[in-house]
């Protein structure tokens, strides 16, 4: 039986804590850890813009890049994002 941490390949972070709470369009640094051990590169070769020697990484680095070196289908990204700063403000004034 396969583990459930077998199926992760990309965790995301985004870095949004100096946005202004009434900025409908943030800008925010948006970062992508991609997990190399378990596919050997696989994921990371169809999502980045560069090619990556998945050996460098294996059980010694973590590979993080940020959003503007992938390959983006869409642009849902920006609004998924502009969402979630919306919600955190929200969350933030209610707990006020």
């Amino acid at each position: 039986m396969t583990s459930a941490f077998s199926y992760i390949g990309y965790y995301g972070v985004t870095f949004d804590h100096l946005v202004p709470v009434d900025d409908q369009n943030p800008e925010v640094l948006a970062l992508s850890i991609i997990e190399v051990d378990n596919d050997k590169g696989v994921f990371a070769s169809k999502v980045l813009q560069f090619s990556i020697d998945p050996t460098e990484y294996t059980g010694k680095k973590v590979l993080v890049v940020p959003r503007c070196c992938q390959i983006k289908k869409g642009t849902q990204d920006r609004q998924r994002v502009n969402e979630e700063v919306t919600e955190r403000d929200e969350k933030v004034a209610m707990s006020l």
